[in-house]
């Protein structure tokens, strides 16, 4: 039976990375086409961050009051009619619009698809590590990212609109599967009137709260994710503009962007094998984040392609290596009845980072220059790796 909900996670969660990948590739020169400049574009995909930030822990304890599958379903949904509203739009306020109608769908997934499968295997009886699951997870998100961003550019080649209206209709798709597939049996739904609903919801949202500031993991992981979040918004927003001054049309950006997948894909394999050498979760993910850094910075250094790209990739690998090892470390270490408002309190962290790091990198680029941008994100990552580095050697 756990193979059978694994099978469904995995799945799930290759159709809707496989879906939301038609635009990776080119999110940024879609938006300059329409007559944004780069601080304009941070300022749409920071709508989405702030709108992720109010939503995320009411959402989470949606999940955890109402269950897990109906969000995620929810999820789904609000990401179609984000895309289709996107693919309509000309202007910065409709661009923002189909940001916030995504980014409430992205709350609605983000605690909850993990916190089912985890609770889900766990009541059929599966007691080991989910390290393999989610390292599995990346890897195969690294297959429908690769896949749907090169169809994604090839389409956006023919009409800059094409990418999103596919994106909406995958995305319809894969909420329809979840309502078929997904079963939620070790959840016990509750008769109570909307009145009491709320009052739960908040009580949930309030004890995760409490928890996440008490306990010193969630506390650490807190503090990662508000730095990375802030530093890597420099190379997810502006590599499409930084690499477009080599290449000679949006195509070539998805292969770019299919190599950056495999990158991520890469790391995630090898972080079972990291975390038994550094024999720490929280050393393996420092030198991780130090690692980025590192390839941030060095990316720009170079004028030569070749050179660029091979830094830039580094740089992803480790990215991918940081996250399967993050997502064990916070469930090993959170209760199950507010698993999901925990994980999305996580979440909220990173939205804050975000947040802040696209408008300080978006006005940055703007005003000096991308090269300049990076290297500043690139530098935070590696002085914060060593100050908390150092503040772990003295426990």
């Amino acid at each position: 039976m756990e193979k059978r909900t694994i099978r469904c996670y995995l799945g799930l969660s290759f159709l809707t990375k496989f879906g939301i990948s038609f635009i990776a590739a080119v999110y940024a020169t879609f938006l300059m086409s329409q007559g944004l400049n780069l601080f304009l574009v941070n300022m749409v995909n920071f709508v989405f961050f702030i709108t992720m930030f109010i939503c995320e822990i009411p959402t989470g304890a949606v999940a955890d009051v109402f269950g897990r599958k109906i969000s995620f379903v929810c999820s789904c949904f609000l990401y179609a009619i984000g895309m289709f509203i996107y693919a309509g739009s000309h202007s910065f306020f409709g661009f923002a619009l189909a940001e916030m109608i995504a980014a409430v769908g992205r709350t609605f997934a983000s605690g909850a698809f993990q916190a089912w499968l985890v609770d889900c295997v766990r009541h059929q009886g599966y007691g080991g590590s989910l390290n393999l699951v989610f390292s599995k997870e990346q890897q195969l998100g690294q297959l429908g990212l690769i896949i749907g961003a090169i169809c994604g550019a090839f389409l956006a080649d023919k009409n800059m609109a094409l990418p999103w209206v596919v994106a909406g209709f995958i995305m319809l798709v894969a909420g329809i599967a979840a309502m078929l597939l997904m079963k939620e049996e070790y959840f016990v739904k509750q008769n109570f009137s909307i009145k009491n609903g709320f009052l739960a919801m908040k009580n949930t949202a309030v004890a995760s709260f409490t928890y996440g500031m008490k306990h010193k993991v969630v506390r650490f992981v807190l503090v990662l994710a508000v730095i990375q979040f802030f530093a890597v918004q420099a190379p997810n927003m502006q590599w499409q503009p930084f690499f477009s001054q080599f290449l000679s049309n949006k195509t070539q950006l998805g292969f770019v962007f299919a190599l950056i997948a495999i990158a991520m894909g890469v790391g995630s394999a090898f972080a079972p094998w990291f975390l038994k050498k550094t024999k720490s979760e929280e050393k393996a993910l420092l030198v991780s984040q130090a690692i980025i850094g590192v390839g941030v910075i060095a990316t720009v250094l170079f004028g030569w392609f070749p050179a660029a790209l091979s830094m830039f990739i580094v740089h992803e690998m480790a990215r991918g290596l940081f996250k399967p090892i993050k997502d064990v470390y916070l469930n090993d270490h959170i209760p199950s009845k507010e698993r999901a408002t925990l994980i999305s309190f996580e979440s909220l962290f990173a939205h804050i980072g975000g947040a802040i790091g696209l408008f300080v990198s978006g006005l940055m680029a703007e005003k000096i220059s991308i090269p300049f941008t990076w290297v500043f994100s690139g530098a935070v990552l590696i002085c914060s790796s060593l100050w908390l580095m150092k503040n772990l050697s003295k426990k």
